[in-house]
């Protein structure tokens, strides 16, 4: 860890961790442009992922870069709100969190207001306890493990979220959770979206569906588009990588291929050439969704989270009712690919550009500069 830094904008970030490169770091890498002279601070990481989001020169970690952490990082979870009070960051005029965990636990020396980029209250705690006491272990020894600990963590995930001074929330649906979970309002600001880098391009062929995201369970639910297309005769090329991966490459039929994990400029001309994205997750926003609308692809999406505010049925794609592979394996296998207006797609994504964002970004923490921090508890 490099020593501390004296933050010349006034602000520090701080986000949760850099283990993965996903949703949630494509934003944070766009929160650090709009903020160069920010120190950014995480719990733990990696440099790769740093060096990809373009911040590994004023990367600060609170744990080292060792294998041992790293690969301990998920089972050490419980322990991270006792780490963040123990450990302040440097002082600062504005801490801007970025949390879909326990960012929103940082603190600075003088106790700088915090604007708290939402992406979900930490989902274990609050609105997946019953998903990830199921990945812990088989019958009720999983769900009974999950539950004593998500009681744990709420009681101290509540009280940090009453020190953050101003909530932002992805999407519609995480402000609807903030103010459920925390008892707090929050500002939309939708994520940015890289609509140069995501366009249209030729041909466009429409022979796959594609399934893009991180190869992992309960969350991004990978498995149910693996099944659907194992009892379909439609395509199916899976992009990326995680521990998932082996379990999928078992169960899958012929008709389902893996790409693996790729980056931005390589999966453009996948996404590209898609009949169109397979998203059966209840994510947060979805951030992959709109990149395929950028390129004027639809989307098959589950009806449900923040699709439900970004994918029009029968205009930039198609929605499921139920979470299982037979609902959407029905819609898949009706699909009509040349039934939507790649232009009028388009149109819809760039809502979602990257300039709005900065903007919007921008304004929110000079907001909070202005303000009187939120009484310490």
């Amino acid at each position: 860890m490099t020593a501390e830094p004296a933050p010349a904008s006034g602000v520090i970030i701080a986000h949760d961790n850099l283990w993965w490169y996903g949703g949630a770091e494509r934003i944070a890498a766009s929160i650090a442009a709009a903020f160069p002279d920010a120190p950014f601070w995480t719990i733990l990481g990696r440099r790769e992922v740093a060096r990809r989001m373009g911040v590994e020169a004023r990367l600060h970690t609170l744990l080292p870069e060792r294998r041992p952490v790293l690969a301990s990082y998920r089972a050490m979870a419980p322990l991270y709100p006792t780490l963040l009070r123990a450990r302040r960051l440097p002082e600062a005029d504005v801490l801007l969190t970025s949390s879909f965990a326990f960012a929103h636990h940082f603190r600075t020396r003088n106790d700088a207001p915090q604007l708290c980029y939402c992406y979900s209250p930490l989902r274990g705690a609050w609105s997946m306890t019953g998903e990830y006491g199921a990945a812990l272990g088989r019958g009720r020894i999983g769900g009974t493990a999950m539950s004593g600990l998500a009681a744990l963590l709420r009681r101290s995930d509540r009280r940090a979220a009453q020190r953050v001074t101003e909530y932002v929330a992805e999407s519609r649906y995480v402000a609807d959770q903030i103010r459920r979970f925390y008892g707090r309002d929050s500002q939309v600001i939708y994520p940015p979206v890289d609509t140069e880098l995501f366009r249209p391009g030729q041909p466009e062929s429409g022979e796959y569906f594609l399934f893009s995201g991180r190869l992992i369970e309960p969350y991004k639910r990978p498995t149910l588009a693996v099944d659907a297309f194992s009892g379909s005769k439609r395509r199916l090329v899976v992009a990326g990588d995680g521990p998932a991966l082996p379990g999928l490459r078992k169960r899958a039929a012929a008709n389902v291929e893996f790409a693996g994990a790729l980056s931005d400029r390589e999966l453009v001309p996948l996404v590209q050439g898609c009949a169109a994205l397979v998203f059966p997750s209840v994510d947060d926003f979805g951030l992959v969704a709109v990149e395929a609308m950028a390129c004027g692809r639809p989307v098959i999406a589950f009806a449900g989270g923040g699709a439900l505010e970004t994918v029009v049925p029968g205009r930039t794609g198609e929605l499921f009712g139920e979470q299982t592979p037979e609902s959407l394996r029905a819609v898949v296998d009706r699909f009509d690919p040349g039934a939507y207006d790649p232009g009028a797609i388009r149109a819809h994504a760039l809502r979602w550009r990257r300039e709005r964002f900065t903007e919007e970004i921008v304004a929110a923490v000079q907001a909070v500069r202005l303000k009187d921090p939120s009484p310490q508890v």
